[in-house]
């Protein structure tokens, strides 16, 4: 039969002291901002918000203050104002051809916006709300979190995919190329088992140094999981989009990669596919990249292959 145990009283926690608390005013009317943040919608527009400090316009459009990956709405859908009579905001329909209501009801032309009403615009619902400053760092802060990788700050893959989609629609608007590439580190399984996951993570990090460099001026850079990344970049032919591979492959193979002391040598194979000539939907466009990488992977490695009818 087990021994009994001695009970012993456990101390109570103490509350840690601190010199100070940080400053906090609560907020006047005046010092609240006017905001914007989607609480349904497209995956990739969840939680974004935006700072009514000037007309925010909201739509489709690329180029609107509040632009959204939601195919029911318009362009330039709706806007919110500050009516210059009154002082307050208000929301505008811009003629949108779903339209536009708030809290349930149809806006015809302008509608005065109270704290915390809804707007819904096609599949999206927006809530208008006044916030101060911690609420604001809340929200960019939650925003960062959901959207970025949290070892290498690249976009993470629940955010990239509807982008992705969204670049290949307007490819085809615009009829315009369009370059994708998966990008695999080589090397790094036998590095973690080596050197262990502390180095593995460290030229994970270093290689994306390499890729947002050379990458992210031209498109849209995603860490895809583990050692694979990838790259949508608009407007981008397939002979550009080889050379800019061929500059990542040479960066990686020749930096000097050192952790604490240890170096390692990984290399970067890159399968490039090519929109619309090999494919002119999503699914199909990296289908056919992730082939020219894996044929990148069986010439050994370290190489850059685009994608050929051959490889079907």
């Amino acid at each position: 039969m087990p021994k009994r145990r001695k009970v012993v009283p456990r101390k109570a926690a103490e509350t840690i002291r601190v010199e100070s608390a940080p400053e906090y005013a609560p907020p006047t009317e005046g010092r609240r901002m006017a905001s914007l943040l989607v609480v349904q919608g497209a995956e990739v527009d969840l939680g974004r918000h935006v700072v009514c400090d000037q007309p925010i316009t909201i739509g489709r459009d690329d180029r609107v203050e509040l632009a959204l990956c939601d195919g029911s709405i318009s362009r330039r859908h709706c806007r919110v104002e500050r009516d210059p009579d009154t002082g307050r905001y208000v929301l505008v329909d811009l003629g949108s051809t779903n339209g536009t209501l708030v809290n349930g009801s149809r806006v015809d032309s302008k509608v005065p916006l109270a704290a915390g009403d809804k707007i819904f615009i096609g599949g999206t619902v927006i809530r208008f709300a006044y916030l101060d400053d911690l609420d604001l760092q809340y929200q960019e802060r939650v925003e960062e979190l959901v959207s970025t990788d949290p070892l290498t700050g690249l976009t993470v893959r629940r955010q990239y995919d509807p982008y992705y989609q969204a670049l290949i629609e307007k490819a085809k608007t615009d009829n315009e190329p369009l370059a994708l590439m998966v990008l695999d580190l080589d090397g790094l399984k036998e590095i973690n088992d080596r050197h262990g996951h502390a180095v593995g993570c460290y030229t994970i990090v270093e290689a994306s140094f390499i890729l947002r460099d050379v990458l992210e001026p031209h498109g849209l850079l995603c860490r895809f999981g583990g050692d694979e990344f990838v790259a949508c970049l608009p407007g981008v032919d397939r002979r550009r989009a080889m050379a800019l591979a061929e500059t990542v492959r040479d960066r990686v193979q020749r930096h000097n990669f050192v952790k604490d002391g240890v170096r390692v040598e990984p290399t970067i194979s890159i399968g490039v596919a090519e929109f619309p000539t090999d494919a002119v939907d999503p699914a199909g466009l990296f289908a056919r990249a992730d082939k020219a990488l894996y044929a990148a992977k069986r010439q050994g490695r370290n190489k850059v292959c685009s994608w050929h009818p051959s490889m079907q």
